[in-house]
């Protein structure tokens, strides 16, 4: 399998960490980086020179995906997981944390030992019991978010680390797609106790289910997503079970995941869902990690989080390009399929995001310090604040991490760039006691794009903004205020030298 130059490079990182006497290694590598393909790679090499290596995951589907790239780097193996028969005479060996920890006496011998998703390790804790049943193993880890819930750095069971690209790095070379979004109001954490790093999720879920946020889901979904493949993430099983009956009652073919189901069924959801007889999936601390779906186009995030690892796991779900016809493998920046020539390739990921986690932890895009040796809970947000970290469009009113704009293509002015860029604004009206307003007749989607229209003046030329003011006179007559909007948000007045224009002009185009 032919390498990516960034994944060579990490490799050779790796190794060089080695030969100066590095021990334990950690790879740093976002989601859709190929983590798993780098392992593989190093996992054949050091087969061939006679090692005995073992493969940690923690997940059944991460298990699996492991599997899968070996057999395509020709590479036999053995699975060491609950309901498969062990095939212990290979060299290699992928495994369950769970089951190994509780099978002491398989594999005496491990020269290179893998742990998948490291910032899980710590050294009290399953892994690294594991690590010490092989004192002298080396030990790569790999991860896309290399820090612990609670904050606190690697440094006390990894000595080096690389990190390979950057996502930012990725998506613009193609390898992941860029992200838009829109932020809502967010589901209210006040007075929500934190419990491992965490807030406590039935703190929560009061205020998850409540009528405003659940109609806010299911109403900006079918405005801005409807027919797109999503993910929805909830704080409960409770949440999740709730969105999807109200996902079912607007028409959306959608279906619930939990770990207490048995795993064909949750397999087949999963196959519907990547097939497209199933729209929506949602899920609580499911599919949050070891789950590859690249036909994913949107995620809603109906969760709030402490955890920039955990928000960047589940934005992950849906940052891998493909193409929609064939679901083969593409590049987001290819106008065509390479493998079946349709131009229908997935090249823009959609966040709906109503748990404030673009607020709390920044765009996906953000440069972060990847650096997992220090304990930086702050910093982990982003390394620029403002508007590096997420900017709104102005003509979409889409979150984006650049300009052209991800989701339009729209640049603003560099008078526009000096603005600050107004908050997203809750889409229902709460009353000054916190209860909903009353409910107002619903407007149809084309009577609010035609609003949205209305309120946001697109032009950047003066001619455009003449031709405006001229229309508000018309309209409102000369003692109107006249006031337009920047593309941005901003409002000004007409400059003076139009207040009082010639009758001809007034009525004129």
């Amino acid at each position: 399998m032919h390498l990516r130059p960034y994944q060579d490079q990490a490799i050779e990182a790796a190794r060089a960490h080695v030969r100066r006497g590095a021990k334990r290694v950690l790879i740093v590598m976002p989601t859709g980086g190929g983590k798993t393909v780098v392992a593989s790679e190093i996992i054949r090499g050091a087969t061939e020179k006679g090692s005995r290596t073992l493969f940690l995951a923690h997940r059944r589907e991460l298990i699996l995906q492991t599997c899968d790239k070996l057999r395509r780097f020709g590479v036999p193996h053995g699975v060491i997981m609950a309901g498969i028969r062990p095939a212990l005479q290979h060299q290699v060996q992928v495994g369950s944390v769970q089951t190994l920890s509780q099978r002491s006496g398989v594999l005496e011998r491990v020269d290179l030992l893998f742990i998948d998703e490291g910032h899980h390790a710590t050294v009290k804790n399953q892994y690294g019991r594991l690590l010490v049943r092989w004192p002298n193993a080396r030990v790569v880890g790999l991860t896309a978010t290399p820090w612990r819930l609670d904050g606190q750095g690697l440094s006390d069971v990894f000595d080096a680390h690389v990190v390979a690209t950057t996502p930012r790095q990725l998506r613009d070379e193609g390898f992941l797609t860029p992200v838009g979004g829109w932020e809502y109001e967010a589901i209210n954490t006040d007075g929500a106790r934190v419990s491992g790093g965490d807030f406590l999720a039935k703190d929560l879920q009061a205020s998850a289910t409540s009528q405003r946020v659940v109609g806010d889901i299911v109403s900006e979904w079918l405005l801005h997503a409807a027919g797109k493949r999503t993910v929805l993430f909830t704080v409960t099983v409770e949440q999740s079970q709730l969105m999807v009956e109200e996902f079912r009652k607007a028409g959306v073919p959608a279906e619930h995941v939990d770990g207490t189901m048995p795993t064909s069924e949750r397999d087949a959801i999963l196959r519907r869902l990547r097939s497209g007889q199933t729209l929506l999936v949602s899920n609580c601390n499911v599919l949050t990690e070891g789950f590859d779906c690249p036909e994913l186009e949107v995620c809603i995030l109906a969760r709030p989080t402490l955890s920039t690892s955990l928000y960047l796991q589940m934005v992950g779900r849906v940052l891998r390009p493909c193409c929609l016809d064939c679901h083969a493998p593409s590049s987001a920046l290819s106008p065509v399929c390479e493998v079946c020539g349709s131009a229908n390739v997935k090249r823009l990921a959609r966040l709906h995001d109503h748990a404030g986690c673009l607020a709390a932890h920044g765009h996906p895009y953000a440069e972060r310090d990847f650096n997992p040796q220090e304990s930086s809970r702050g910093a982990r947000k982003s390394k620029k604040e403002g508007a590096a970290r997420r900017l709104r469009c102005a003509a979409c009113n889409s979150i984006t991490s650049r300009w052209p704009c991800d989701a339009c293509g729209y640049s603003p002015t560099p008078k526009e760039l000096k603005l600050v860029y107004e908050p997203a604004a809750a889409r229902k009206e709460i009353g000054a006691d916190g209860a909903p307003a009353p409910a107002k007749a619903r407007s149809t989607a084309e009577q609010r794009a035609e609003k949205w229209a209305l309120r946001y003046r697109f032009d950047t030329d003066s001619s455009g903004r003449r031709a405006f003011y001229e229309a508000m006179v018309r309209k409102h007559g000369e003692k109107a205020p006249f006031i337009y909007r920047w593309a941005s948000g901003f409002t000004e007045s007409a400059p003076k030298a139009w207040r009082a224009p010639p009758a001809a002009s007034v009525g004129g185009t």
